[in-house]
């Protein structure tokens, strides 16, 4: 005899299913990092070029909350990969453009291309309007996530450390 779940029941299904599933996401972009040969931190720098396109250097810093010191080696790292380009910015010859390199963005999709095609193959299996409700959901469940990430050099120090 089938009964309908409670809120509570749902909640939590739903708890355990968004971990599930990001810890299913960390090691996909793990074992990906791995494929293509580059950290964690660099596969999503690569990641934020693909989706937003060119950058400045200090732009991509602080979309991936990393020094303009740190993203200069970054950079550095996935310049000799053959992953990213930089060039000066002709309108401001004191700020570094980067882009990502056309073969690199190919190959990387290449690692990606089974799973996106399952992917597709899963969302063509549910109604729009579904679609749209697991859509918005996601959305604010990143904006939560953003708005709530840890800033390190915001902690204090009276917070234990792991």
């Amino acid at each position: 005899m089938s009964r309908e779940r409670s809120r509570a029941e749902v909640t939590e299904a739903l708890r355990v299913a968004l971990r599930e599933y990001l810890g299913a996401v960390d090691g996909f972009d793990e074992g990906v990092a791995e494929v293509l040969g580059v950290s964690r931190t660099d596969l999503r720098c690569v990641d934020l070029l693909e989706r937003r396109g060119t950058l400045t250097a200090g732009a991509l810093a602080e979309a991936c909350g990393l020094t303009t010191g740190a993203v200069t080696f970054l950079l550095d790292r996935l310049e000799r990969a053959g992953m990213v380009h930089r060039a000066r910015d002709p309108a401001d010859r004191r700020r570094v453009l980067v882009e990502l390199v056309a073969a690199a963005g190919r190959r990387a999709f290449e690692v990606h291309r089974p799973m996106v095609e399952e992917m597709r193959a899963l969302a063509a299996r549910y109604r729009t309007e579904e679609l749209a409700v697991v859509c918005r959901f996601l959305t604010e469940a990143r904006e939560v996530y953003e708005k709530h990430a840890p800033d390190p050099g915001r902690l204090g120090t009276d917070r234990p450390r792991p």
